[in-house]
Order: structure tokens, then sequence, then C-alpha cells
């Protein structure tokens, strides 16, 4: 899978340009507060109007020279924002599965075992941590197999201990469904183990030193 995006467009206070591809691929976007990240993010949902042309994997999302904007809802993304935003009145199996119409078990049930939630499906969330939250809310982005998964800070809320481990974790998954994976992080660690791109935003731009990663690990190798 391939993707596109370009957008030059004026967001609130925000002057946001973009110009960069990616591919199957966990890419890191890093930055100062306010430098446009999670807007960058939100105009992939579509929970944002841009000016521009995103296209992934052959499929265009927008075009706006041509007035086309594709619906967030037909988008096939997963994603994951600082607010969990789980239904208080539901279990965490309900949350997870809500709206599913077809669930594959099998999947559900590696993902619950990967990001270590098996143990909450029958609370509600009130009875939750922040880090167990946020990982149920990682887990329901990804139980529908999305074709794009954006993160933002998925791995704020987690003790020290666990975050190698939920790491090695998303790797495996976006290596299973062989999608892309944009994901804000200030973490070190986060980029030096799952970046394939490494990209780094200043007031509403990608700084021109932005890294392939994946390309220098193989020149190195």
């Amino acid at each position: 899978m391939k993707g596109l995006i370009q957008i030059n467009s004026q967001i609130g206070l925000l002057a946001l340009q973009v110009e960069v591809r990616f591919s199957d691929e966990i890419v890191v976007l890093s930055g100062e507060n306010g430098a446009g990240k999670t807007t960058l993010l939100r105009c992939l949902a579509g929970l944002e109007h841009a000016q521009g042309e995103l296209i992934v994997d052959d499929r265009v999302w927008l075009d706006s020279a041509a007035g086309f904007v594709l619906p967030t809802q037909t988008r096939d993304i997963g994603c994951l924002w600082p607010d969990a935003a789980l239904l208080p009145w539901l279990t965490v199996e309900k949350n997870i599965l809500l709206g599913i119409d077809c669930v594959d078990e099998a999947w559900v049930n590696r993902l619950l075992e990967k990001f270590e939630i098996f143990a909450l499906m029958q609370r509600k969330p009130e009875m939750l941590s922040t880090g167990e939250a946020q990982r149920v809310a990682l887990v329901r982005a990804l139980c529908r197999k999305p074709s794009l998964l954006l993160l933002d800070e998925p791995f704020s809320a987690q003790a020290p201990a666990i975050r190698q481990r939920l790491r090695v974790a998303l790797k495996a998954v976006q290596e299973a469904l062989k999608i892309p994976v944009i994901m804000i992080s200030h973490d070190v660690e986060d980029a030096e183990f799952l970046a394939g791109q490494h990209w780094r935003m200043r007031e509403g731009r990608l700084l021109a030193e932005v890294e392939s990663i994946s390309m220098n690990r193989k020149m190195q190798s």
C-alpha cells in the first residue's frame, strides 16, 4: 500500500504545508506542541477541512481542486486520539466490538493478548486505569483491520515497564495487517524501534531533514 499527502491549507491559526509519501510502514511524527501533528492526523481522518490531495492505496480521499472529499466513515481508518472516548455504560468487550457486524474472534483474541487486556473485558471504563483505557481504545481501533492507522501518542499513559512490550505488539500487528501506521510520539525509543520514516514538524511544515530510517538501516546492514 502506498500513500500521498499534499496539503497546503490554513486551518485556524496554523498554516499547514505538507508533501510526503508513505508505504506499509510505521511513521513516527514528532515536533513541539502546536507544530501541527494532531491537525495533520485529523486531516487524514477527514475531521478537518483541508486544501490539497490525499491518496491512499490508489484511492482518492481528498482532491480539493476537483471539489472531492471522501467522507470519514468510508476511509477505512482506525484512530486513537488522546481521549480514549470509551462509552461509560458499556463493558470493555462491548466498547471494542461496538458497530462490528462480523467479528473475527481469533483476530480479536490475538489483540487482547498482545495488548494485555484479556482480563479487562467485563469491566466498565470507570474501573480502568488511564493506561488500561488507552490500550482498550487501541485494540478497538485495530479490531476492524483498518487500511490506515492513525495514533496520537498511543503509549503516553503507559508505565515504562510495559512500553517496550507494546512496541513489539504494535509492530507485529502492523506487519500482520500490512498497513501504514502514522503515529505521533515524543519518545525517542518509539522512533528508534518502530519508525520506517520519522517525520519532524515545525509550525505546520515537515522539516527538510525528514528521515527514511528504513533506508538508513538497509544501507548499514
